[in-house]
């Protein structure tokens, strides 16, 4: 498939990849700023089954994204630790075009300087607030979008250089990751943003 252009500026990428917040990828937006955030967490997973059948297809929905977005950590994990190329593995899990240049810069920019992940990323720890927009009840996904507000916990792991140099993390700890998760008329949800910010959970 054919590769977006490369944004104009790297800046926000190399930050991320540098500090070690490649874990769930990087969106090269800015960090919102700092605001005290809820620590009681409601998983899409974890939630009774609603009697509502609108309800109900909602939460399997949310919970299907929750699962896509999931399996792209996954392979992010397995590519990190053994230092080689994930872009071609994860870009089925990407919408925008901004995430598939920002995603495509950080693996060349891991590979090209010997980074790789030792540890373990940790499962994301709690949902904190999910969204739905659009119909569940519809045949279709496409075209519809589900927000999260996710608790990351990235004490697991560091990054380390050729050497085995440990990088800096300036998030070593807990905090909340908003992504937006887009329907495809494949049937399949990809990312469409992600935003890593500085409020703990």
């Amino acid at each position: 498939m054919a590769r977006p252009n490369r944004p104009t500026s790297t800046f926000g990428i190399i930050a991320c990849t540098a500090l070690a917040v490649v874990l769930s990828g990087c969106s090269g937006q800015d960090d919102v700023t700092p605001a005290a955030s809820p620590t009681t967490s409601v998983s899409a997973s974890a939630s009774p089954t609603p009697t509502n059948p609108a309800k109900a297809a909602k939460q399997e929905r949310i919970a299907d994204a929750l699962r896509r977005y999931e399996e792209y950590r996954d392979i992010d994990e397995k590519h990190q630790k053994a230092g080689t190329n994930g872009y071609d593995d994860v870009a089925l899990y990407l919408g925008h075009p901004d995430i598939h240049s920002n995603e495509e810069m950080k693996w060349d920019f891991i590979v090209e300087h010997g980074y790789k992940l030792v540890g373990d990323i940790k499962p994301i720890a709690s949902v904190i607030d999910s969204e739905y927009d659009g119909d569940p009840l519809a045949d279709t996904i496409s075209g519809h979008r589900v927000r999260l507000r996710l608790c990351i916990d990235s004490t697991g792991f560091d990054i380390v250089d050729p050497d085995g140099k440990v990088l800096p993390n300036e998030r070593q700890g807990r905090y909340v990751r908003e992504v937006v998760m887009q329907g495809q008329p494949s049937e399949l949800w990809t990312i469409n943003e992600t935003t890593s910010t500085k409020k703990e959970c």
